[in-house]
């Protein structure tokens, strides 16, 4: 009798030693919890998820559950929802830097998945992409954002607007409100549209003096670091639309302010630390937008790339930022071997 009550008090030991995971992780909650969160309409259900994500204990893990559920399962969902968030997430006096703080993690969580999304070869449906469009179109014209959200939800038009590009479908009022926008803004946000814009779309940036903007950033004395390197961006990104566009007698000029701009910061302002950071961005935009380009986008970013690299009076490391330009192309047009996004974005530091 003692030995059996002896191992049962055991057994019971050795039970107590493994508890079983908390309710909260169980398929059959997630399952609930996902279904909760499908039936609402309104915001309070993601931004709840959301705010647990920011905040929630390294030890509960039920949010990141929930959470890649919804990535894996309702990719289109998730991303609506994400940008529902971000707009009815009001930010009061008295919650304002926590709020603040939610709203624009939505986005970061945003960004992410549509990166890895475009990775994968997934594409959204036209129904999310329709949905998200209003959302943008709604958080941009008509709410207030801080630095940081404006460059995130850049990033998010930048992937939601390829698919309407594409398929020729119109977003004015993306247009009007980049017409709209202060010069800084002008550039960063145009910089990171896709290189699929027709011809519709670009001709009002040019008639609002897109390309004096782009030039005055590059090559005029008041600028400081950070717009010189949204004027690259966008400089850049002009060269590959108006080659899109079959405008090569403008194509040469974005490329000749360029190249001359980058030999001014590097001889006469001494900055070669941010023309290398300025290409390492190009860098990026390479890796992103290579997929799409044709024969002659491939030559001029080659020859772009050779003519910064033979600058004279730029340091090793920023020689070899040019060079990485080449070693995208390789790996995304020529199918060669490349670099690493998690690398460039480390060493771009934003």
């Amino acid at each position: 009798m003692s030995s059996s009550s002896g191992n049962r008090s055991n057994n019971n030991g050795a039970s107590s030693s493994y508890p079983p995971p908390p309710i909260t992780s169980s398929r059959l909650y997630i399952a609930n919890k996902a279904k909760e969160i499908l039936a609402t309409r309104d915001a309070a259900g993601i931004t709840k998820l959301v705010t647990s994500l920011c905040y929630a204990k390294e030890s509960d893990d039920s949010s990141n559950l929930l959470y890649k559920t919804f990535k894996k399962h309702f990719p289109n969902l998730l991303a609506v929802k994400l940008l529902h968030a971000y707009r009815f997430t009001t930010t009061s006096a008295t919650f304002s830097s926590s709020r603040s703080f939610v709203r624009a993690y939505s986005l970061e969580l945003l960004v992410s998945l549509l990166i890895d999304l475009e990775e994968s070869n997934v594409a959204l449906k036209t129904e999310a992409l329709t949905d998200m469009k209003e959302h943008l179109n709604a958080c941009l014209v008509h709410q207030e954002t801080s630095d940081h959200e404006f460059k995130l939800l850049s990033r998010i038009v930048s992937r939601v607007s390829v698919d309407f590009f594409i398929d020729s479908i119109p977003w004015d009022e993306l247009c009007s409100f980049i017409v709209s926008l202060d010069d800084k803004k002008m550039l960063l946000m145009f910089g990171e549209l896709p290189t699929v814009l027709d011809e519709d779309f670009l001709k009002p940036l040019l008639e609002n003096d897109l390309a004096f903007k782009i030039v005055r950033g590059l090559l005029y004395q008041d600028r400081d670091d950070e717009e010189w390197c949204l004027a690259l961006e966008a400089g850049f990104n002009l060269m590959l639309q108006l080659i899109n566009l079959e405008r090569g007698d403008l194509v040469w000029d974005s490329v000749y302010a360029i190249v001359s701009s980058v030999w001014e910061m590097a001889n006469v302002r001494k900055r070669d630390v941010i023309v290398r950071k300025g290409l390492l961005r190009l860098v990026r935009k390479v890796r992103g937008e290579a997929l799409r380009f044709r024969g002659a986008e491939y030559e001029f970013v080659s020859r772009l790339a050779l003519m910064i690299k033979r600058v004279d009076g730029l340091g090793d490391d920023t020689k070899i930022a040019a060079k990485m330009i080449h070693d995208v192309l390789d790996r995304y047009y020529m199918r060669g071997t490349g670099v690493d996004s998690g690398l460039i974005q480390s060493l771009i530091g934003n």
